[in-house]
């Protein structure tokens, strides 16, 4: 299990931290790139967050299509959080392509996490596209680009 520290902005760690907000979106950066499930996240260096699901996405587009917009940004139109995301982001950063880190507090996943493949990483693009990692085709089921576990 690696043990990484992500900085959050102050509105967003209230909604994580009040369960309202579970998947932190980040740009592809090679050390985000690096995390797996079942890592442990310090959020602003003293929460204990463990990624309960990864997924990848070609831009914040697709990332809006497969994702609960709400899981995200709580009460915002998936426009706004677009827009956000895009004020963030410039186009050369979303180009490395879009993670999102699906969070739960550490202590639910105590007796839950080693269980019955509940930690999973959820590849993304076309049905039977390369997944960006390497990882094979990007959806086992061929069905539609984001799978069930992504909301789709």
């Amino acid at each position: 299990m690696r043990v990484k520290t992500l900085w959050i902005r102050e509105e967003p760690l209230r909604w994580i931290l009040a369960g309202r907000k579970t998947i932190e979106v980040r740009v592809a950066y090679p050390n985000l790139t690096r995390l797996n499930p079942g890592d442990l996240l310090l959020l602003n260096g003293q929460y204990r967050f463990v990624i309960r699901r990864i997924a990848r996405y070609r831009d914040f587009e697709e990332l809006l299509a497969c994702e609960d917009p709400a899981a995200i940004a709580p009460g915002w139109t998936p426009a706004q959080l677009l827009e956000a995301l895009r004020a963030l982001y410039p186009p050369e950063k979303e180009a490395l392509g879009v993670i999102a880190l699906e969070l739960m507090p550490e202590e639910e996943t105590r007796g839950v996490a080693g269980a019955s493949g509940f930690l999973e990483e959820t590849p993304k693009g076309p049905p039977g596209a390369p997944d960006p990692s390497g990882a094979g085709p990007s959806h086992p089921h061929g069905s539609h680009a984001c799978t069930d576990a992504a909301g789709g």
